[in-house]
């Protein structure tokens, strides 16, 4: 058995370091580094994710839009060939007579008054504003406060408490309460047969004989100020309130206090009431 016999090498003291350097070059394999390697199946693994997560969005839009061509039904909500019916509101019709958008009258039921006030009730009406509709002025004449006249509104109406003698007039029905008006909160009664409307207003007037404040009320200019809202006023529905004391020219003893009650006044119409009682006269 002849043994095996090796590549004969020179010896590394026989070889210069140039010689040397070539001949471990030869020797060893040349391999790519580890990390390009991984590098590369990293490539290779993203891309493959990325065509599978293309081909199913692909097929999911095809699938959505056939749905929605074959079933037309179904895609409204109903059965396959007929369309969804039309949604149908819940809310109750209005009531006859109630306030609509376009300006349509109020609720006319009246509540039943009370033993000890003026009546209460819910109003539905227009936001802000008077009835869009103008009204003609005329002279409203009062004879149980002396023959007293107001150019007031023609639809106006007016009311007289017998047990007191007040005078109301108002924008709006008017009722007396069952105790007659005799003990009104605040000094100020409301008969009215529900809260006011925007715009509504209630004019409380009383008569009364005072020769020294007839004097001194008579030199007022303009005998409207605006005064504190009372309790009585608010409780239906007003935000303003205007008071004033109204004399006659000839000098007598004759005081009409008056006392207005306005709920959500239009732009002039505190202005227009206010004009109305400086312009009073006496007939």
């Amino acid at each position: 058995m002849t043994a095996e016999r090796f590549p004969e090498f020179p010896e590394p003291a026989d070889l210069s370091e140039d010689e040397l350097r070539a001949l471990l070059e030869r020797a060893v394999p040349q391999l790519p580094a580890p990390a390009q390697r991984l590098e590369r199946v990293k490539e290779k693994a993203a891309r493959r994710r990325r065509r599978r997560v293309a081909g199913v969005s692909a097929t999911a839009v095809v699938a959505v839009a056939a749905a929605g061509l074959v079933l037309p039904g179904l895609r409204d909500g109903g059965t396959t060939g007929s369309p969804a019916p039309p949604a149908v509101s819940r809310l109750a019709p209005p009531a006859s007579g109630s306030s609509t958008a376009s300006g349509a009258a109020t609720d006319r039921r009246e509540p039943t008054p009370t033993a000890t006030g003026p009546v209460t009730g819910q109003v539905t009406g227009p936001a802000t504003g008077p009835p869009a509709a103008a009204t003609a002025v005329v002279r409203h004449h009062y004879p149980e406060l002396s023959g007293l006249d107001l150019m007031l509104p023609a639809d106006w109406g007016t009311l007289t408490a017998p047990k007191t003698g007040a005078v109301f007039t108002s924008s709006q029905d008017l009722g007396l309460p069952t105790d007659g008006c005799v003990t009104p909160l605040d000094g100020f009664c409301t008969p009215l047969a529900r809260t006011l409307e925007p715009g509504g207003v209630l004019i409380m007037m009383t008569l009364q004989h005072n020769k020294p404040m007839a004097d001194k009320f008579r030199s007022s200019a303009r005998p409207a100020t605006p005064s504190e809202v009372v309790g009585a006023c608010r409780t239906v529905g007003g935000t303003a309130q205007t008071t004033a004391a109204i004399t006659d020219t000839a000098a007598t003893d004759v005081i009409v206090q008056v006392s207005v009650c306005l709920a959500r006044p239009a732009k002039g119409q505190q202005e227009q009431l206010d004009d109305a009682l400086t312009n009073a006269a006496f007939s």
